[in-house]
């Protein structure tokens, strides 16, 4: 890969929140990625990724759209992963509720729905027949994966990689499985890729709230390329598209204007963004593209090495 890393004081445009932390892996790269004069438009095509509808009828983006079911989702696949290289417990419900940041009685309801949808696939364990194995689905993986991929297609927009390791990903379930496991590990070691970013870790604590946010950065990163918003900003507009009630999007909206985010004009016709939060969201996006631009690079090369 090429580099795009510079010496630390090329960090100072990363937003505060990540002061402490700038000089750490995977901090450098993203510092290199948001100099990048194509960034922002990558951005723009990252925000129009997430938010573009989902295949299936089943409300996909607005069940996985919400940070309790994403992370209960991302641990089991971290879980998964993890034992099939011969490290840690088989990812039984007993399990997946001791490491899972929710309830175990919202993790056994939420398992129950994943199994009910095909998300998840339960089968008995040689060792011990009276224990389930959880294994994630393919299209669970795609689904957690949603967001990754779309960061790794804008890095690879920013620095090509010599063979697009998205496309890849996307073709491969067992590889994208390890490359999900390969993030839930450096999350356990310690999380400077998400909790320091406040708002952004709001905006994900509601149904759809990341998505709405997704839709306004979208719509503002449009702008700046003068091409049309690939998705309405109006009430109406936002509530069909993730099929929430126009109460719940006016919430999200006003939470956010109330934490000094963002605005949305009456009618969706026009946006204002702080430049703290802009701040904020662009090293919080530019340090996941360098995140999964990274851990990609390692799992080919893991596997390269294993297939030889």
């Amino acid at each position: 890969m090429d580099d795009v890393s510079e010496p630390a004081t090329g960090t100072a445009m990363l937003h505060r929140a990540i002061a402490l932390h700038a000089d750490r892996v995977p901090w450098p790269y993203a510092a290199g990625l948001i100099r990048h004069p194509a960034f922002r438009d990558a951005l723009r095509l990252y925000c129009a990724a997430v938010i573009r509808r989902p295949e299936i009828a089943w409300p996909a983006d607005k069940f996985f759209g919400q940070r309790l079911r994403y992370l209960v989702s991302f641990s089991l696949i971290g879980l998964d992963a993890r034992w099939r290289r011969g490290v840690g417990e088989a990812p039984t419900l007993a399990v997946l509720q001791r490491v899972a940041p929710a309830s175990a009685r919202q993790i056994a309801e939420l398992v129950g729905t994943l199994r009910l949808a095909g998300y998840v696939i339960a089968t008995r364990l040689p060792a011990d027949r009276r224990a389930l194995r959880l294994s994630p689905s393919t299209t669970l993986l795609q689904e957690i994966g949603r967001s990754p991929l779309a960061f790794l297609d804008a890095s690879e927009r920013l620095v090509p990689a010599a063979s697009p390791m998205a496309v890849k990903l996307r073709l491969d379930a067992a590889a994208l499985a390890d490359w999900l496991g390969a993030s839930y590990e450096t999350f356990l070691q310690e999380d400077v890729y998400f909790d320091p970013f406040r708002n952004v870790v709001e905006f994900t604590s509601q149904d759809c709230g990341y998505s709405v946010l997704s839709a306004v950065l979208a719509a503002h990163y449009a702008a700046l390329s003068s091409v049309a918003a690939p998705a309405p900003l109006s009430y109406g507009g936002l509530a069909e598209r993730f099929r929430v009630s126009r109460q719940h999007i006016g919430n999200i909206l006003a939470s956010a204007e109330r934490r000094g985010c963002f605005s949305v004009g009456r009618g969706g016709r026009s946006v204002a963004i702080s430049a703290g939060f802009l701040s904020e969201f662009e090293t919080w996006a530019a340090g996941q593209m360098a995140h999964y631009r990274l851990l990609a690079e390692r799992v080919w090369r893991v596997r390269g090495t294993h297939s030889v």
